[in-house]
């Protein structure tokens, strides 16, 4: 999706940093495959940008162009076998070797007492921010991933040498372990020197405190199904502990008005136009007279919006004409709103941490029932409505639509819709998730064209050739613990 001129510039530390030659006896090397000397900063902004858009492999972006067609917020314009879900293996390698190997440099470096107080540590911040910020950015990722895949390589992950052969972990026991490290990490920051080379949060520990426990409540709420007893726990103890509370906290990526760290949709939209909004999409704002609708998507050559069927392919793709940013079609592309070279992605925001606070109260799990539900709710619809740029007073119109108002009676459609719609180009993987959870929104699902034999949103992806072959034992015992490696097989919450 995006080509980079320097591929792979952020992936691994060793481009960024002085990588070890130490010799013994004068020609022996010791430990190559280990820097001596890191710039911790830099490791960390290499792990941020990297998942961001940075890392050369557009599937492992969080706003991948494969998360944002699973959650049929975009269809494909001509080449269309990822809509249709003909891609089914997908490699978990590069977030291994890019950003969590960076990540672990980086708290490895921290802690180890011949490396925590070099000037190319300490001068990035305090051992304890670094550490704890480093803790919380792999946590997401590792959430990401299990929740693409099911069980994954955890525990004996990242070992290197000493483990080229990690075994897979189950998906609870990833989630158990992602909880706690997340409420440690968010405890370990300190008052000592604030991250410098920070360009998520800019060295705010409130903010990445504030996400962690963000990320604590949406993993809490994906138990609703396989364990709502540890859910209830883990997501009144995020709530105590402190959850996003305005927009300001929004953990944003912001790209850049440069070459190499710009929108991937822009870099798209330079020649291809491989994607248009979809019709899904646009049915659900028309039918809410939503005034996000010109933004999300862009006006057609006759000033409409039109959104592409979801999986339309073959002779129905011949009267399509997406058209170019000059000259537009008659089907709406992504709207310039969300596709400039500089415009942001969200990973997490304010408004889906209130839109989960509101299923959580109207299970039970906190207090106030479905009277805290619906304020919830409205403020999430709100939050959502102010990220676009909507003014106060059309959306005060839109909290007014009669299906917009609360109804408890179908809290959790109006919930996980409304949810949705405010996840519109940002962290698709997330909404594909929530999606498989709920059942919410209703999306083309079966798919009549799809090349699978159940035509269905796929519940997981699958894993990479690399287990196959290198791998085997392992691959062999997670199939038989998981099940059959297909899109079809369910993660451990999904039931």
């Amino acid at each position: 999706m995006k080509t980079h001129i320097i591929k792979y510039s952020f992936i691994l530390v060793a481009a960024m940093v002085i990588v070890s030659c130490k010799k013994v006896g004068g020609d022996l090397n010791v430990n190559p495959n280990q820097p001596s000397t890191l710039s911790t900063g830099l490791a960390l902004t290499s792990a941020i940008q990297f998942i961001g858009g940075g890392g050369g492999s557009a599937t492992t972006d969080v706003n991948s162009a494969a998360g944002e067609l699973y959650s049929q917020y975009l269809s494909e314009t001509f080449y269309t076998n990822e809509s249709r879900f003909q891609l089914r293996q997908y490699d978990y390698q590069p977030y291994y070797t890019g950003p969590l190997q960076d990540l672990q440099f980086v708290i490895d470096f921290n802690t180890n007492p011949e490396t925590k107080d070099k000037v190319t540590t300490i001068s990035y911040g305090s051992n304890n921010n670094q550490i704890a910020a480093a803790r919380i950015l792999k946590a997401f990722i590792f959430l990401t991933i299990t929740d693409r895949w099911g069980d994954i390589p955890y525990s004996q992950a990242l070992q290197g040498s000493k483990n080229l052969n990690p075994a897979l972990d189950p998906q609870k026991d990833v989630y158990t372990s992602l909880f706690k490290e997340l409420t440690e990490a968010q405890a370990q920051f300190d008052d000592g020197a604030p991250l410098s080379s920070d360009i998520l949060f800019s060295g705010d520990n409130t903010k990445w405190k504030h996400w962690a426990n963000s990320l604590r409540a949406i993993m809490a709420l994906r138990l609703t199904k396989v364990d709502p007893t540890t859910g209830r726990s883990e997501f009144q103890k995020a709530i105590t502990d402190g959850v996003m509370t305005s927009n300001e906290d929004n953990a944003t990526y912001k790209y850049l008005l440069e070459l190499n760290n710009e929108n991937p949709y822009f870099n798209n939209y330079r020649s291809r136009y491989d994607y248009a909004i979809s019709a899904t999409l646009t049915d659900f704002l028309e039918s809410y007279n939503d005034p996000r609708l010109p933004l999300y998507a862009a006006p057609t050559s006759a000033d409409t919006y039109v959104g592409l069927v979801y999986g339309t392919t073959g002779d129905d793709l011949n009267g399509v004409n997406i058209g170019d940013r000059d000259n537009p079609g008659n089907i709406s592309q992504i709207g310039s709103a969300y596709s400039s070279q500089n415009t942001p992605t969200i990973w997490t925001s304010y408004a889906q941490v209130l839109f989960t606070q509101a299923e959580a109260a109207h299970l039970g799990w906190i207090p106030g029932g479905d009277a805290a539900a619906a304020n919830f709710y409205t403020q999430g619809i709100t939050a959502a409505l102010q990220q676009s740029g909507i003014a106060a007073g059309a959306i005060t119109t839109y909290l007014a639509r009669p299906q917009v108002i609360f109804n408890v009676a179908n809290a959790v459609e109006q919930i996980n819709t409304q949810k949705w719609l405010a996840g519109y180009m940002n962290n698709g993987w997330e909404s594909w998730a929530e999606y498989r959870r709920t059942g919410f929104p209703h999306l083309v699902d079966p798919v009549p064209t799809a090349l699978t034999p159940d035509k269905k949103i796929p519940r997981r992806q699958q894993y990479p050739q690399t287990e196959i072959d290198l791998n085997k034992a392992n691959y062999n015992a997670v199939i038989a613990r998981q099940g059959p490696d297909l899109q079809t097989t369910h993660v451990w919450w999904d039931k």
